[in-house]
């Protein structure tokens, strides 16, 4: 009774009303059918079995059963797919914890030595950068390094051409660049020796605490005085603070968060990366000119931007499904740590070694300039030609850091008392304004919105060290560019190659940022002259270029024709000359 019932429920569930013999007459069909291996095909059988479906489908039910079931499918795949995600996750950084973090991991107590600036016991850990990097590409042709070794030193390099009206301000002067095959011939198939300094490591806290009346970050772990002095002692092998100080891979939980997909490309091997970055929609993404085709497909150009700047392309249609402008590659970062756009471009700028830690060459320029020459000209130009590791031109007008300030003062760049703490901070400590005995340094002053360097401990130490004075005092870096150099320069053999402003306007164009081109006019259309009168103001009086000549008014014996002198026809006088 109990089978007859089951299959009851199975054969006729769409249609009760059937009386129980025709059930029975249908199950016993069904057992003979299936003991002589018969299949279904009748034409009664499958008119039966669609009638038994569709009455079967349209029921609310069923749909609703057949929907869950759906929904239930699609919550258990992808809730394999985020595990499988967090396994490969847990992969890589399986395998960067095996690169950084070693032996040579360890806490220490700054709080238990004798530091009278602070009583509070703060834990370190030590993040060890990546292994030197020996495999440097072999160079194209020696042979054509050898015949063209000559190629510009009867290149007489020309002072800076003169300004004039219609032009003032400063100018490119024209640069001798080898061609591109003779520059990536002459890249060096070893690294640059590195002075005194072999070993950097770099100090990691889970938590900072400001314990001095100093401005400074979380991002930047708040170091002591005693720490800031003992990081300018030149070792052998040292410990020192560089950003991203809650953890040992940059990019990641650090402050300056970066996607897991972008991390493992920034991790990739290169020999040369040209980065920039473009944070509170500042700048305009400017593309570059001239690189050759063997830069294209071999250096890539990293644009890094924060959140608000990817909002601002995505509705203007500017990035595309690669993540790619052009030829930037975009690269976002959340949890941005400064609220000062400024303050944090100034990440990439100076700590592109530990973004980017396999890396041998680096050009950092600004958002607001555009690239025209190739990339492998520039860095034997201003590198290789020089037997030079950190190259950065100098000030186009000022030499010397007090008046560097003055001028940052009277044009509101920054806090006018902040300025002057840092400034008097710096003369304290020795910091004297540039003079001729200071040569051959012939600036103090950079004008910081092109770096070329090589990665080395000891260029990776002087970015470290002048990024923790940025964070540490005003985010204007060109004021504690000299005070960082100086203090490093004073104890290991070593120089920073300071060219002329005149050579890096030739291998970059400035634009203008985003708020400034917004409330541009549009250019004027040129017009003739001759056939269409155009009204100018003089001092707000409109007069006529070309103007109707009217008839005399007759005068009264009293009254008198006045000539004003500003009307007066004096080729001398700037008011009544006509443009």
């Amino acid at each position: 009774m109990t089978g007859v019932s089951l299959d009851l429920r199975t054969q006729s569930y769409g249609s009760p009303q059937q009386p129980q013999n025709g059930s029975l007459q249908i199950q016993n069909g069904f057992i003979v059918r299936k003991s002589s291996r018969m299949s279904l095909s009748g034409s009664r059988e499958k008119d039966k079995l669609l009638l038994v479906l569709c009455r079967y489908l349209s029921r609310k039910k069923v749909v609703m059963l057949i929907l869950v079931s759906f929904a239930l499918m699609a919550f258990l795949s992808g809730f394999f797919t985020t595990n499988r995600e967090d396994s490969s996750e847990s992969t890589i950084f399986d395998h960067f914890n095996d690169a950084y973090n070693t032996s040579l991991q360890f806490s220490r107590k700054f709080g238990s030595q004798k530091d009278d600036n602070s009583s509070i016991q703060t834990t370190l850990s030590v993040c060890e950068e990546n292994p030197p990097i020996h495999h440097f590409s072999p160079p194209l042709s020696s042979e054509s390094t050898i015949f063209h070794s000559n190629f510009c030193q009867s290149f007489a390099f020309p002072p800076p051409p003169p300004g004039d009206r219609r032009r003032p301000g400063p100018r490119p002067c024209p640069v001798c660049y080898l061609p591109v095959e003779e520059a990536i011939a002459s890249m060096p198939r070893v690294p640059s020796p590195s002075p005194v300094l072999n070993h950097l490591t770099y100090f990691h806290e889970e938590s900072s605490t400001k314990t001095e009346p100093h401005e400074g970050s979380d991002f930047g772990g708040y170091p002591s005085l005693k720490q800031r002095n003992e990081s300018f002692e030149i070792k052998e092998s040292m410990t020192v603070h560089c950003g991203f100080v809650k953890g040992c891979r940059p990019g990641y939980k650090t402050g300056f968060d970066i996607d897991i997909s972008d991390l493992v490309e920034l991790e990739q091997f290169h020999d040369i990366i040209v980065a920039s970055a473009i944070f509170g929609n500042y700048d305009v993404i400017q593309q570059p000119t001239k690189i050759s085709d063997h830069a294209i497909k071999n250096i890539p150009f990293y644009m890094f931007i924060d959140e608000e700047t990817e909002s601002y392309m995505r509705n203007s249609s500017l990035l595309d499904y690669r993540m790619k402008v052009g030829l930037w590659r975009i690269i976002v970062v959340h949890n941005i740590p400064y609220t000062d756009s400024r303050r944090n471009g100034k990440v990439p700028k100076l700590l592109l070694h530990r973004l980017f830690p396999n890396v041998k060459y680096s050009i950092w320029i600004d958002g607001k300039l555009q690239l025209v020459v190739d990339p492998y000209k520039l860095l034997e130009r201003f590198l290789w030609r020089h037997n030079a590791t950190f190259a950065i031109s100098k000030h186009y007008r000022r030499f010397d850091v007090f008046e560097e300030a003055e001028a940052n003062k009277a044009a509101g760049k920054y806090d006018n008392k902040s300025i002057d703490y840092q400034i008097d901070f710096y003369r304290n400590e020795g910091l004297t304004p540039y003079s001729e005995a200071k040569l051959p340094i012939i600036s103090d002053v950079p004008e910081g919105c092109v770096i070329i360097r090589e990665h080395i401990p000891i260029t990776n130490l002087f970015t470290c060290l002048w990024f923790n004075e940025v964070d540490r005092f005003t985010s204007r870096d060109q004021l504690s560019f000299a005070a960082v150099r100086d203090k490093i320069m004073g104890q290991v053999d070593w120089s920073v190659n300071m060219f002329m402003d005149c050579e890096r306007r030739n291998f970059v164009i400035q634009a203008y940022h985003r708020d400034l081109l917004e409330h541009m006019p549009p250019p004027n259309l040129r017009r003739n002259r001759d056939s269409i009168p155009v009204s100018v103001s003089v001092r707000g009086n409109p007069i006529a270029r070309n103007p109707v000549k009217k008839s005399p008014v007759k005068r009264g014996k009293g009254e008198r024709r006045t000539r004003s002198k500003r009307h007066s026809k004096n080729p001398s006088n700037k008011d009544n000359m006509v443009f």
